[in-house]
């Protein structure tokens, strides 16, 4: 890591710096916790990805009319509000223009979650021990997001430029992919590859940090604290995913403005001089913040419910593993007296 520090000043540039850094981070995570060699390892690493697969899925279905708004106000540059967006959005589609791109979504949000909720499991792993609990959350949660980016980064783009673009045209997504790779090659679906890199390590790290912080300073609560007792009224993996969400959202929202105009027209390659110009030209508020509340409005709900749908399946897939396993202990133990009872 620090020899690859000290060779990006000298003329490395920064997608291959930060895709550099992340795969040696990767390479010493995984050297640092062995992979699966047994059945038990296997298990617990397809449940991480089959959890966050599902959670992803669910939740991106459930506030995709929320994101479609959200990602049009982002990406226009004029002074339309929320209402006149979504009124313009239903007269070129109609009530399915909601949801224009969503197969897109999906199949982008089922590998990139799996890969996410699986990768922050192994960082973590990997730091715990070496850095402060606090410090590998942090840390997990923005590799993690930065792997998941860096694998599903062309379904990204397709997905936006589907929900931005490509709504008046009623295409399909193979269709809209081999579309834009005839009319702008295939380097259109890595458009806005440095800035998406940069924006996700911190929202990832908030987003996946706060809510392990959290969880893990609610399970270090007495049994009889007042506050274990109020969230558990509630739904504390909820509560938590909401407000790491809320967090993750408002700490980084312009970052997410950058990279989401940079996938769907020209910008510029550092997304730090990018937010300069738009606060210059556009303003603060209606510009690197626009359409921030909509987007908190929609990160909101979508934070609780893929971190309640990743906890509930992950747990309903740990309670089948384990009663496979006692059932697979049973037959062995069944079939070891059976010789013994033959014999006798």
């Amino acid at each position: 890591f620090f020899r690859l520090a000290c060779c990006w000043p000298r003329g490395m540039s920064w997608p291959r710096f930060i895709l550099c850094l992340l795969l040696s981070i990767a390479h010493a995570s995984a050297a640092k916790s062995a992979p699966p060699s047994s059945r038990s390892d296997r298990s617990v690493a397809a449940r991480h990805l089959l959890s966050g697969a599902a959670a992803g899925a669910i939740s991106n279905t459930v506030v995709a009319p929320l994101d479609i708004l959200r990602l049009n106000l982002i990406v226009s540059q004029d002074k339309r509000g929320a209402l006149r967006m979504a009124r313009d959005i239903y007269a070129r589609g109609g009530l399915r223009a909601f949801w224009h791109g969503n197969a897109a979504d999906v199949i982008r949000t089922v590998p990139a979650s799996a890969v996410r909720f699986y990768s922050f499991a192994v960082y973590k792993a990997a730091l715990l021990g070496a850095v402060p609990a606090a410090t590998a959350s942090l840390l997990s949660g923005g590799f993690a997001g930065m792997s998941a980016m860096a694998v599903c980064f062309p379904l990204e783009t397709v997905r936006t430029r589907m929900a931005t673009l490509g709504a008046a045209e009623g295409v399909r997504l193979v269709e809209y992919t081999r579309k834009l790779v005839q009319s702008e090659g295939a380097a259109a679906l890595y458009r806005g590859l440095t800035p998406s890199l940069i924006s996700v390590m911190p929202y990832f790290a908030v987003r996946f940090g706060a809510y392990d912080i959290m969880q893990r300073c609610y399970a270090g609560l007495p049994p009889d604290d007042e506050r274990r007792r109020l969230l558990g009224t509630l739904s504390p993996a909820a509560t938590f995913g909401m407000l790491a969400g809320m967090a993750a959202s408002s700490l980084t929202f312009p970052f997410e403005l950058v990279r989401r105009r940079a996938m769907v027209g020209p910008s510029e390659a550092n997304p730090l001089a990018a937010m300069v110009r738009i606060a210059r030209e556009e303003g603060v508020r209606r510009g690197l913040y626009k359409g921030f509340g909509l987007s908190l409005f929609k990160v909101a709900p979508s934070s609780a419910v893929t971190f309640v749908a990743y906890e509930a399946c992950f747990r309903a897939l740990t309670r089948l593993a384990e009663s496979w396993e006692r059932e697979e202990l049973l037959r062995a133990q069944l079939e070891l007296e059976a010789p013994d009872t033959a014999t006798a």
